[in-house]
């Protein structure tokens, strides 16, 4: 009888310590959920700063462009096609914002999550690979054919300003979207990580 009294009492004891652990396992996986959605809302954070960081760019350039190279004596084709190509790329930098916006990191659907801010690196990529060298070398092209056009005293000058204040711009959005590109990189990483978690 002492010997069942005692076997009962440590398979007791037994099931406590195992229900203290289960306990410290699901706190642990809480904490480590929690740490990694915090992580994965400060870097969305940091993206969103730097997606509109460009917006207020593209804002200035839709305003100053079109009216410096109508001054310029640009053609008028020049100046409308400038200023629809800007108002485009604002207008879809302005789209991936709002879509990273939507984003809820807290508690939201991670599956959603990872498809919405799948498609914004996948834009950003495209962007870098694709549009920039499709719509900004005939652009250059066309650019560099107004100024020489004009014939005006200067006109080098202006063409060699405008030639590096393209490439310094190039340089910076580039850098740009590959900041776009790898923050969302770590943060689809860390969605990955989560999910392995909970299967």
């Amino acid at each position: 009888m002492e010997n069942n009294t005692l076997l009962s009492h440590e398979l007791e004891e037994m099931r406590s310590q195992i229900s203290i652990l289960k306990e410290k396992l699901e706190k642990q996986n809480i904490i480590n959920d929690t740490h990694i959605r915090n992580s994965m809302k400060s870097k969305a954070n940091d993206l969103h700063k730097t997606i509109r960081g460009t917006v207020g760019g593209g804002i200035f350039a839709l305003i100053y462009c079109p009216i410096c190279f109508h001054f310029l004596g640009c053609s008028l084709p020049f100046v409308a096609v400038t200023t629809v190509m800007l108002a485009v790329c604002l207008a879809l930098t302005i789209r991936q914002n709002v879509v990273l916006g939507r984003m809820d990191f807290s508690q939201g659907n991670l599956v959603k999550t990872a498809e919405a801010l799948g498609s914004v690196r996948k834009h950003y990529i495209q962007w870098t690979r694709l549009a920039a060298p499709a719509i900004i070398i005939p652009w250059y092209a066309w650019c560099m054919y107004e100024f020489i056009r004009l014939d005006k005293p200067g006109g080098i000058v202006i063409l060699v300003c405008a030639t590096a204040g393209g490439i310094i711009g190039g340089i910076i959005g580039f850098s740009i979207n590959r900041k776009v590109v790898r923050k969302a990189t770590e943060i689809l990483d860390q969605i990955d990580e989560l999910q392995k978690d909970v299967i």
